[in-house]
């Protein structure tokens, strides 16, 4: 028995095809979205495996006064703020501070801050409601800015000292690669608040359909 003729017109053969080719390319969009994504994931293990490693051998260095090049693991002190020098006297004392920033900064962001943000997004979606009757929770997105500017302000009395103390040094590079990471961070999530806050959710998920937001470009600080 034949097929039978679904598209009678040279019209609708046509506009067919076009919607074939538009379903076929999407599909390689996407394909190619979670290929470029999985590399990103990838790139950034590294780098924060790298910068775990640079940060532990420049503590060493200033406490011990030498540059081993040994690539043991580094101390994992989950000690509280308490436990924490809270004088930069000297460069041991900042490298320390910057040390223990980034542990906190590891636990509470991970180690890619465009997952960070799309986790943040995604609770503060699932916090509106069903029937729209309310807006969704944005001190969501506000809390974790204010968590994340408490690290800044460890951070950078800490880098301004390095600065002091060696200038533009590893040691320094060190603590800048931790503070633009932070910064990063805060700098995805005020996008969306800002957004929230200017249009509401349809504006919010109109840029999040085209990739407009920050986090979505991938954008660094």
């Amino acid at each position: 028995m034949a097929r039978p003729v679904v598209h009678k017109t040279l019209q609708a053969k046509m506009e067919a095809a076009r919607e074939k080719h538009r379903r076929y390319y999407a599909k390689g969009d996407i394909l190619q979205r979670r290929k470029d994504l999985h590399t990103c994931i990838k790139k950034c293990d590294k780098e924060a495996d790298a910068l775990s490693k640079e940060i532990a051998r420049a503590v060493k260095k200033a406490l011990h006064g030498c540059d081993d090049d040994d690539e043991s693991e580094p101390d994992t002190d989950d000690s509280s703020d308490d436990d924490e020098i809270d004088t930069l006297s000297d460069l041991p004392s900042c490298l320390l501070a910057i040390k223990h920033a980034k542990d906190d900064m590891l636990k509470l962001i991970g180690a890619d801050p465009c997952e960070f943000a799309e986790g943040e997004l995604a609770k503060f979606v699932e916090s509106i409601p069903d029937d729209r009757t309310t807006k969704g929770d944005i001190s969501i997105i506000a809390n974790s800015i204010a968590e994340i500017e408490k690290l800044l302000k460890r951070v950078i009395p800490a880098q301004d000292q390095i600065l002091n103390f060696c200038g533009v040094s590893p040691e320094w590079h060190a603590a800048d690669t931790v503070s633009r990471f932070l910064r990063t961070s805060v700098a995805y999530l005020e996008d969306i608040q800002m957004l929230e806050m200017s249009g509401g959710v349809p504006e919010l998920t109109t840029a999040h359909l085209l990739g407009e937001l920050m986090y979505q470009k991938g954008i660094k600080i």
